[in-house]
């Protein structure tokens, strides 16, 4: 197929109060419409997150909390805060970085400036259970 590209699907896992504390990410190759391409991520966006690579929140992104003890900074980005401050795609550049590192040289196809993403978050509890929240499922493009 002429038109085949690197497409990726992408989640970070929230809880309850707004705290990112986990990023996941996968990458494929589709080819078709952007459409069709889209389509094929939302479809394996609720069972994929499972075996996709994780990714720790990137350190710039880290809470500081204050306390009567001076701050701690805790490896989590509030929801809100990066909403406000950043495109929330920024929360995900290391995470893509690292999976073009991971391409194999060997093949022709790379991670294009502006790839196909389909980015869902998943609920997580303190059990370390995830649920996908398909509904908030966002395209970025």
């Amino acid at each position: 197929m002429s038109n085949q590209e690197i497409i990726m699907n992408m989640w970070y896992v929230i809880d309850d109060e707004g705290l990112i504390y986990s990023l996941r990410a996968r990458c494929y190759v589709h080819s078709g419409t952007d459409e069709e391409k889209l389509a094929f991520l939302q479809s394996v966006a609720e069972t994929d997150y499972l075996i996709a690579q994780s990714f720790e929140i990137p350190e710039r992104f880290h809470t500081t909390i204050h306390n009567e003890h001076g701050s701690d900074k805790l490896p989590v980005a509030t929801y809100n805060g990066i909403r406000a401050t950043v495109p929330f795609a920024t929360l995900f550049e290391d995470a893509i970085q690292e999976m073009e590192r991971q391409v194999p040289k060997q093949t022709k196809l790379r991670i294009g400036q502006q790839p196909i993403i389909c980015m869902t978050p998943l609920l997580g509890d303190e059990d370390g259970n995830m649920r996908p929240m398909t509904e908030n499922t966002a395209r970025i493009q």
